[in-house]
C-alpha cells in the first residue's frame, strides 16, 4: 500500500530527518569548519605519534650501543676504560637528545650505575638525582632512590640516605626492590646509631617479605641488635 505525503510529514522519523537537513543547510559553513578542524586535529595527533616513535627508536638503537661498549666480547684487545668512556658518552647522549622517552630512562639508570662502581660517586649523585626528577614515577624508581642513597651513604650523608629511601618508598612499596630498600634503611640507621628505628624497619621487613631472604637477614640482624 503507498505512503500518502501527508503521512511521511508525520513520520517523526521523516521529520527528524528533514529537520537535520535544514540544520546542516543553514549551518553548512561552520559544521565544515569543525569536521577541517577534527582533521586537522587528527593529522596533528597522528604526526605527533609518529614522531615520538621515531625518536623513541634512534633512542634505543644509541642505547644499544652504549650497553654494546661495555660487552667484553667486543674485542679481545679492547680496554675496559675505553669501553666504559664510550658507553658513558653514549648513554649522556641519549638522556640529552631524547629527554622523555623510555630509552632515557632507561640511560640515566644505566649511567649512574656505572659511575657507582667506577668510584664516580658525585656523577652518579647527579645522575640518580635526575632520574629521579625526570622520572617522579618511572619504572625504576626504587632502583634509582637506592643508587642514590647508596651515593649518599658513601659521602657520609646518612641523614639524605634516609631521606631518599623513605621518599621512593612511598612510591614503590611493591616494587621487587622494596626488600632491599627497607634493609639498606634499616643498616643506615645502625649507622647513626639508631637501634630502635633500625629494629622497626627489620621488623617491617619481616611482617611484608615472610621467607624471603630479606626476612631472614633482617632476623639475623634484630637477634644481633638485640644482644647487644
Amino acid at each position: 500500500m503507498a505512503i500518502k505525503k501527508q503521512e511521511i510529514r508525520r513520520n517523526p522519523l521523516a521529520e527528524w530527518v528533514g529537520a537535520a537537513w535544514r540544520f546542516v543547510q543553514a549551518h553548512q559553513t561552520a559544521i565544515l569548519a569543525v569536521a577541517v578542524v577534527l582533521a586537522i586535529g587528527a593529522s596533528a595527533a597522528g604526526v605527533y605519534w609518529w614522531y615520538w616513535q621515531r625518536r623513541e627508536e634512534e633512542a634505543s638503537r644509541l642505547l644499544g650501543n652504549a650497553l654494546a661498549a661495555t660487552r667484553s666480547e667486543q674485542s679481545a684487545s679492547a680496554q675496559p676504560a675505553t669501553n666504559s668512556a664510550d658507553a658513558t658518552k653514549i648513554l649522556q647522549e641519549v638522556v640529552k637528545q631524547y629527554p622523555k622517552t623510555g630509552s632515557a630512562e632507561e640511560a640515566l639508570i644505566a649511567l649512574g650505575n656505572m659511575q657507582y662502581g667506577e668510584g664516580k660517586i658525585d656523577q652518579a649523585l647527579g645522575s640518580f638525582d635526575q632520574y629521579l626528577a625526570s622520572f617522579p614515577r618511572g619504572r625504576f624508581i626504587l632502583e634509582a632512590g637506592l643508587g642514590k642513597a647508596y651515593a649518599q651513604e658513601a659521602k657520609a650523608d646518612l641523614d639524605g640516605a634516609v631521606k631518599t629511601l623513605s621518599t621512593t618508598l612511598d612510591h614503590g612499596k611493591n616494587d621487587p626492590l622494596a626488600g632491599e630498600a627497607y634493609i639498606s634503611l634499616a643498616r643506615i640507621y645502625e649507622e647513626m646509631k639508631k637501634p630502635e628505628d633500625a629494629m622497626r624497619v627489620y621488623g617491617q621487613v619481616v611482617e611484608k617479605y615472610p621467607g624471603t631472604r630479606w626476612a631472614q637477614n633482617a632476623l639475623m640482624r634484630m637477634t644481633a641488635l638485640k644482644s647487644k
